[in-house]
């Protein structure tokens, strides 16, 4: 009797205390759960770092900043910025652009992840509107990466099992041609796709959006039409990039104009990266000069002012510990009171010579496309053309808007280094400009102004240095020598692509069999430029 009325409370006691036990080893496993590394991070999230990457890294990081010095709007004074601007070592070198090559190829990597999310059969599946940004900047950064290094991998790259192990440990590289295919395929299915919606349970990207959520408010139907905006712009500036390779150039300009027309119509639609604070987040050129100080003042960009009366000149350069660069333009525009640095030959050390003010502003936007390019192009493709009064109208905007530009930046400086008053880059200002300096130039060779014009506007922080660097690859592919380089040492050793990164150079027999020794920088143009690679 005892036995059996112990035995009927154990089992009571077990029956009490079983979901007690469940319920300690549920609230175990949340206590254990690591919150700081999950397994599956939404989309949008992913997509805000993707943005942030493309800008700071891959944009204004350093293949901006060699860029401007390959183009002389700044000349390379230290380390490894003096090396490139005289040729020795870092242009050749695979630890050159690592860095950049890394984490270009990391953001490639992320929106593979939203774009297998976003897809059929992922677990977010319908958010149509996240998957078609994520395919715009897919596009954007392959077509970063290959504008620079030519033949890249593509197909095979960044493939990972569902254990995150990767496909390929070595994968092939891809021609640049068929690399340029698919950039326009995915432009062409995410302007598809933005005309969907997010029904997905993670909902839109609202102010995840870096790009255009301020711009957009946050609503949705706005940041649909502005990046669908972005895509005809960038559709654009490639088919521009492919003009030399075009079957028919007419067509291929009346195409460009075309996109133009879809794209956008003020700054204020811009695909730029404006979320600079000035305290964590900083313009990556600030952020460089501030740390490494390795840039200067060219002497080759001040002269192409300098001829000009180009305003932006007085109210760019300047510095409080040696030169005048603050002074009034009939003072700046003497030869003998101007502290640039030679192009290729400059005396090594930080601050030696006068820098741009631009060199510190601190929170000015970083652009992956501006009004004032696709401006440019028009002008530009006018020209082509031969449609000069048209072109003529679209360079003096183009003007205008780029001095709005510079104005932004210059008003963003931390330092003010002796020059009076505030910024005056005006309409007025650009108008005047334009009317008394470059319409004559333009009236006498009009293709040729249009690309000067753009390649001084392309000067500053707002990272378009490497566009410079592409227009100038391109004309030279078209027999045009509109913008002229004075490093002497362009003659036998102008970098004419990047090369590829030491991670991939040490470990994808692929990529160490292209490099070789790394001198084919200086013999190999990329395929749109002339070359077979």
């Amino acid at each position: 009797m005892k036995r059996n009325k112990i035995a009927e409370r154990l089992f009571a006691f077990a029956l009490i205390t079983l979901p007690l036990v469940s319920c300690t080893e549920d609230t175990m496993d949340k206590i254990n759960a690591d919150k700081n590394h999950p397994q599956t991070v939404s989309s949008k999230f992913i997509m805000t770092d993707v943005m942030t990457s493309t800008a700071l890294n891959a944009v204004g990081g350093d293949f901006s900043t060699y860029a401007s010095i390959y183009m002389e709007h700044e000349v390379g004074i230290d380390n490894q910025t003096y090396n490139a601007e005289i040729r020795s070592g870092e242009p050749n070198l695979a630890a050159t652009y690592n860095n950049m090559w890394g984490a270009v190829y990391q953001n490639i990597r992320d929106i593979k992840d939203v774009i297998a999310k976003c897809s059929e059969g992922g677990i977010e599946e319908g958010n149509d509107v996240t998957l078609g940004i994520a395919k715009v900047l897919y596009a954007y950064n392959y077509a970063l990466m290959t504008d620079l290094f030519g033949d890249i991998p593509f197909k095979e790259a960044c493939e990972y099992t569902d254990q995150g192990t990767p496909l390929y440990m070595q994968p092939a590289i891809d021609k640049q041609e068929e690399i340029y295919k698919e950039i326009m395929q995915n432009l062409d299915d995410a302007f598809v796709l933005l005309n969907g919606t997010d029904a997905a349970a993670t909902g839109s990207m609202g102010m995840q959006d870096l790009i255009y959520g301020k711009a957009s408010n946050g609503k949705i139907d706005a940041e649909k039409a502005l990046w669908q905006k972005a895509v005809y712009g960038l559709k654009a500036r490639y088919t521009m990039r492919l003009l030399s390779k075009s079957a028919n150039p007419t067509q291929t300009l009346n195409e460009v104009l075309d996109y133009i027309s879809k794209s956008f119509t003020s700054s204020r639609e811009e695909m730029k990266f404006a979320v600079y604070d000035g305290n964590n987040q900083l313009n990556p050129l600030f952020d460089f000069m501030y740390s490494r100080a390795g840039l200067g003042a060219s002497q080759s960009l001040i002269k192409k002012m300098m001829d000009r009366k180009d305003p932006r000149l007085a109210q760019s350069f300047a510095t409080s510990w040696n030169y005048n660069y603050g002074q009034p333009m009939e003072q700046a525009t003497d030869p003998a009171k101007i502290f640039a640095a030679p192009n290729g030959n400059p005396v090594q050390g930080t601050m030696n010579y006068d820098c741009s003010l631009a060199d510190w502003a601190i929170t000015a936007p970083t652009q992956l496309l501006s009004y004032h390019e696709l401006l440019f192009i028009k002008a530009e493709a006018l020209c082509r053309l031969k449609k000069n009064t048209e072109a003529e109208a679209a360079l003096k905007e183009a003007i205008a808007v780029g001095f709005a530009n510079t104005a932004i930046a210059l008003e963003s400086s931390i330092y003010d280094w002796g020059i009076e008053g505030e910024v005056d880059l005006s309409a007025d200002v650009a108008d005047a400009y334009f009317a008394d300096n470059v319409k004559p130039l333009f009236d006498a060779n009009p293709l040729k102004e249009t690309m000067v014009q753009k390649y001084l506007a392309f000067f500053g922080a707002s990272g378009e240095a490497v566009e410079a660097y592409n227009d100038y690859r391109r004309m030279k592919a078209m027999g045009e020598n509109f913008v002229e380089l004075a490093n002497p040492n362009n003659q036998t050793k102008f970098p004419l692509r990047y090369t590829y990164g030491s991670s991939d150079v040490l470990s994808n027999l692929n990529i160490k069999e292209a490099f070789g020794n790394g001198q084919y920088v200086y013999s190999e143009p990329v395929w749109w430029a002339g070359g077979s690679r």
